[in-house]
């Protein structure tokens, strides 16, 4: 059955209805449990409901609330995501030895006036500021030479984490 038909399947209209007026309360609950909040929650189950309406299939035997409550927590966790990435964390300004075995001179060509190297510092802290301080971390250690597998022995990360920290922040310069 297409999505545009199953739109005009009434049963999936009044399977939605009951669903609203009989859960609501608990898919809210449900929702706030997952995206932390109560506006967030309450546009998740507005979007949830949407996506049912567009996609479930009474014939294929899921039932009504388990699927909504699949679809409800998967909004949420988009939203979250969403908002996470929005509002990048460790936008504050930081210092040369927040990152160990890292300076920021090495970024720095070794040529040049004093005033070319006072510029090219401050445009290398302009660029590193927005970095989450792990994103920093692991860039910094990386331009240092260290391999990812040295760098989570030197910080007590697992490899996973250095990757993501690498590669988040590779993202967060634009390269």
């Amino acid at each position: 059955m297409s999505t545009q038909r199953r739109r005009d399947v009434p049963e999936v209209r009044e399977i939605a209805v009951a669903l609203y007026r009989e859960q609501r309360e608990h898919l809210l609950g449900y929702a706030c449990g997952h995206a932390g909040s109560m506006a967030v929650a309450e546009e998740a189950l507005q979007e949830a409901f949407i996506s049912f309406l567009r996609a479930y299939d009474p014939g294929r035997g899921a039932p009504a609330l388990a699927w909504m409550k699949l679809a409800l927590k998967r909004e949420c966790w988009r939203r979250k995501d969403r908002e996470r990435w929005k509002r990048r964390a460790g936008q504050e300004r930081w210092r040369d030895e927040d990152v160990p075995g890292f300076v920021l001179d090495d970024l720095l060509s070794p040529a040049g006036g004093v005033e070319e190297r006072v510029a090219e510092r401050d445009e290398a802290r302009r660029r590193l500021a927005p970095l989450k301080p792990d994103e920093r971390a692991g860039l910094g250690l990386l331009a240092a030479g260290f391999s990812y597998k040295e760098i989570a022995a030197r910080r007590g990360w697992s490899y996973t984490k250095v990757n993501r920290c690498i590669r988040e922040g590779r993202v967060a310069l634009g390269g």
